[in-house]
């Protein structure tokens, strides 16, 4: 099959390799010298710290144009109301108005040319209730966070999730919630971690990232702690 001439180029820059010719050191340390540079900015591009220099590199070769993260956009949490109980037991000695929700939170790389590299997604369920009849300020979790993952979509080639780095949560049942409806400063979170590799295939990887987010629960929705799209 035959090679893009593209992706031949982009590749020794990556991987660091140098077509020395024998009869010419000169050229040789030339190209040494642009593949470093090429590294360097993909280096910046993957921190978050681009700069204009780096984006004419970026943006001079397609591979890498389409490939290189410059921009990351942190989605807004979409949250929905379960109508269906979740087949769980509470502790709690009596649940009165039991809340179900579920929220997804997504997390995007975007290349150069404006387009999805990945998107990472939070997600989970969970349940709050009163303890007395009526009586909101009594309300906790009435059950932990369930049916809990994480998951890709616009996932491109390149992309090559790794192990989960993060898997904490501490939303026990009976955690006191009361009149927190969006888990602003609440004590109870779900925290989520994922190593992710962008390679090109058979050659060396170039990137690697670290998408995660922190969320905090209350009754009704959830507040973003802690998120970073790298």
């Amino acid at each position: 099959m035959k090679k893009n001439p593209l992706a031949l180029a982009c590749m020794s820059a990556l991987a660091g390799l140098s077509l020395i010719g024998s009869a010419d050191l000169a050229a040789a340390q030339t190209q040494d010298a642009g593949d470093a540079r090429t590294r360097l900015a993909i280096q910046h591009a993957v921190a978050g710290k681009a700069d204009t220099a780096d984006l004419k590199i970026i943006g001079g070769n397609a591979y890498l144009a389409a490939s290189v993260p410059v921009e990351t956009v942190a989605g807004k949490p979409t949250v929905t109301t379960l109508t269906t109980q979740p087949a769980k037991k509470t502790s709690l000695a009596a649940t009165y108005n039991q809340v179900c929700k579920a929220v997804d939170y997504p997390l995007t790389n975007i290349s150069y040319l404006g387009e999805k590299i990945y998107t990472w997604h939070h997600k989970f369920s969970w349940c709050t209730a009163n303890t007395q009849s009526g009586a909101e300020w009594t309300r906790q979790i009435s059950v932990s966070p369930y049916d809990r993952y994480d998951y890709f979509t616009d996932k491109t080639s390149v992309v090559y999730p790794q192990g989960m780095v993060t898997d904490a949560v501490s939303a026990p049942v009976g955690g006191f919630i009361g009149m927190n409806t969006n888990g602003y400063l609440s004590p109870h979170y779900s925290h989520m971690a994922r190593g992710v590799n962008l390679c090109f295939a058979q050659y060396a990887c170039y990137a690697s990232n670290l998408p995660q987010s922190k969320m905090t629960i209350g009754r009704d929705t959830v507040t973003v702690a802690y998120a970073s799209p790298l």
